[in-house]
């Protein structure tokens, strides 16, 4: 009788303390998590077109890796797998930029802009998954809409004309890694790396939910 009060006992001890460690992960099984953020590093090129030649696929510009790029995601927890939970979820983007060209009476504006709409899967490895601090891998369908106008305006004549405009939609498949910590249960800050609209991104995030 007593071996089997102790081994009850035992039982119990590491059932509560099964919930404890799954009461102090940051990220659970049904928690949402909205990312919000700005990144640098531009990974779109473009069409493009300079003094009237066409100049074909490239970058928006010499300060293009430095033009932010705006995104917000959300993710929700789905299941255990393995060492860590599974989240999935979606990101939006955009990036845009500009340059102004002025040649006595005429002025050109060259303007890049890009959408992002973007598919994601997350796994949260619960060894490193602890009460503030959560370490998060990504895989992702970047999917893309981005164009390119180039406007020439005569200032002596008042007239505008659009030299050349270009515009597409691509997919691509991106891997990242990404942190979050938490000040409080449901605030904190996050930072992702890796191929996405930007490099890397950083801002706030926002948590609620989970079981």
């Amino acid at each position: 009788m007593k071996k089997l009060v102790l081994v009850a006992a035992m039982f119990g001890l590491g059932f509560s303390s099964t919930l404890k460690a799954q009461d102090e992960r940051c990220f659970k099984v049904g928690a949402s998590a909205i990312n919000l953020g700005i990144g640098v590093g531009n990974t779109i090129s473009y069409n493009t077109y300079y003094g009237g030649g066409y100049y074909g696929s490239g970058y928006a510009g010499t300060g293009a890796a430095f033009t932010p790029a705006f995104t917000a995601s959300y993710e929700y927890g789905i299941a255990h797998a393995g060492i860590g939970i599974i989240g999935a979820g979606i990101e939006f983007g955009f990036q845009g930029t500009h340059s102004t060209y002025v040649n006595g009476n005429h002025s050109e504006r060259q303007q890049w802009t890009t959408l992002a709409f973007s598919p994601r899967a997350t796994y949260h490895f619960d060894v490193i998954n602890k009460n503030k601090l959560d370490i998060y891998a990504i895989v992702q369908l970047n999917i893309y809409a981005n164009g390119f106008s180039d406007e020439v305006t005569d200032k002596f004549n008042n007239v505008k004309t659009t030299a050349y405009s270009s515009s597409g939609v691509g997919a691509r498949p991106g891997i990242m890694a990404g942190i979050r910590y938490f000040f409080t249960p449901g605030f904190g800050i996050f930072s992702e790396v890796g191929y996405d609209i930007s490099i890397i991104k950083g801002g706030f995030t926002f948590k609620f939910g989970g079981k």
